[in-house]
């Protein structure tokens, strides 16, 4: 059936954030504290984060070497080892292995590789109290996985909704940032960030968009199960 999802789909593990969706999210969830992006791939949302970070710091010597890192515009080595203080990585092609790394930290925020999304999010669990993972929002609904955040002590918190870019793999799934928070048992929360939720018809005044992670009040909520 034409409405089904793609059947055909072949899951990608290397498929980049585009810059733009990275700042986007980064502002609409704003991580604080020991940041981690454990997929960091060409950079984008280690790119993303560390401006993030560096608009978070207090101290001289840290707003001064964010005004060193303000001059890289592209992907290096030296984008990657010059990441704030409070913004750590890793990349398995650049031989850092996330599960590797045991170091606690407050968020992790990434696109992991959609085919290993259960092994990424069980250790990731272990590591943050703050996770936001780009992927189908398909991803999340399984028992399994579902199982595995309770039994961790998170909760789902809230789903964005996004717009799938033409680069990443097309498929009948929507794409979205999934945040689950440890000990939270409260509500879902649905935002839609995608282009038709500021869509108006000719004539009809334009909305205005909420400011980065202040809440909108027309998001809706989706009671926790």
């Amino acid at each position: 059936m034409k409405l089904q999802p793609n059947r055909n789909y072949t899951s990608d593990d290397v498929v980049q954030t585009p810059p733009k969706l990275a700042r986007q999210l980064v502002a609409h969830f704003r991580p604080s504290g020991r940041i981690f992006e454990p997929c960091a791939g060409a950079g984008n949302f280690l790119r993303a984060l560390r401006a993030h970070a560096r608009t978070q710091s207090i101290s001289a010597s840290q707003k001064s070497a964010a005004r060193q890192l303000s001059a890289f515009q592209h992907v290096s080595i030296s984008a990657f080892r010059k990441a704030p203080p409070s913004v750590f990585w890793s990349e398995i092609q650049r031989g850092r292995d996330f599960f590797d790394w045991t170091d606690p930290v407050d968020w992790i925020v990434t696109n992991p590789p959609w085919s290993q999304v259960r092994r990424f999010l069980q250790h990731a669990m272990t590591l943050a109290d703050h996770i936001v993972f780009l992927m189908t929002i398909n991803h999340v609904w399984t028992k399994a996985r579902l199982r595995d955040i309770r039994d961790a002590g998170f909760g789902l918190r809230e789903i964005v909704l996004i717009d799938m870019p033409r680069t990443f793999p097309q498929s009948g799934f929507q794409l979205g940032a999934i945040y689950i928070a440890r000990g939270w048992k409260g509500n879902v929360r649905l935002s839609d960030l995608s282009a038709s939720r500021y869509a108006v018809r000719a004539g009809e005044p334009r909305a205005q968009s909420p400011e980065p992670g202040s809440g909108d009040r027309r998001r809706r909520v989706v009671a926790a199960r």
